[in-house]
């Protein structure tokens, strides 16, 4: 096992100080996430009931010249209710603006569980909306609504039969402070 090696030029080739000027505003539909939130991470059963509520924290930032948004999602993954290294819910999405659709993809990798979900987005009305398959090939839904400088939900749905929708998760995101726009 190799330990102990580091690679100094990563973080500084992969983050990016705003949005590429090329992109223009398409890039605002999530870049008004970047900077750092406190969460509210909520699970649910089947049934509905909830199996888990906890706090978390969702970072977004631009990365790969500022042509992506990256985030990392981090939450208690024991009874302890801290997010300890090694003992944590935590993953990442990288979100890609295209602009000849006005539309994103997204790939999510949950780093404790492996998963690995491509979806696409876009705004509709209010909400940004994301759309793709689960691992199973089930139809997934992931929603954020009622954005504001400070605040946001998020919802995750899994799709149970055409046209049905059950919600599987749901996030409240708070910022004490609004980030300058860049």
């Amino acid at each position: 096992m190799l330990t102990g090696y580091t690679s100094a030029a990563l973080p500084r080739e992969l983050t990016a100080a705003g949005p590429h000027p090329s992109l223009g505003d398409g890039l605002a539909l999530f870049g008004q996430f970047v900077g750092d939130w406190t969460m509210r991470v909520q699970f649910f059963d089947t049934d509905g009931a909830t199996v888990y509520d906890q706090p978390g924290s969702w970072s977004f930032g631009w990365v790969l010249d500022g042509r992506c948004v990256q985030d990392v999602l981090i939450y208690p993954n024991s009874r302890t209710g801290r997010a300890e290294p090694g003992r944590r819910g935590i993953g990442t999405s990288l979100r890609h603006y295209d602009p000849e659709s006005g539309g994103w993809q997204v790939v999510w990798m949950g780093a404790v569980t492996g998963t690995l979900i491509s979806l696409t987005g876009r705004a509709v009305n209010d909400e940004i909306i994301l759309e793709g398959p689960d691992v199973d090939g089930s139809a997934l839904r992931w929603v954020f609504s009622d954005v504001t400088p400070t605040s946001f939900h998020w919802r995750g749905y899994i799709s149970e039969r055409p046209g049905r929708w059950r919600m599987e998760q749901q996030m409240f995101g708070e910022r004490p402070h609004p980030v300058a726009s860049s």
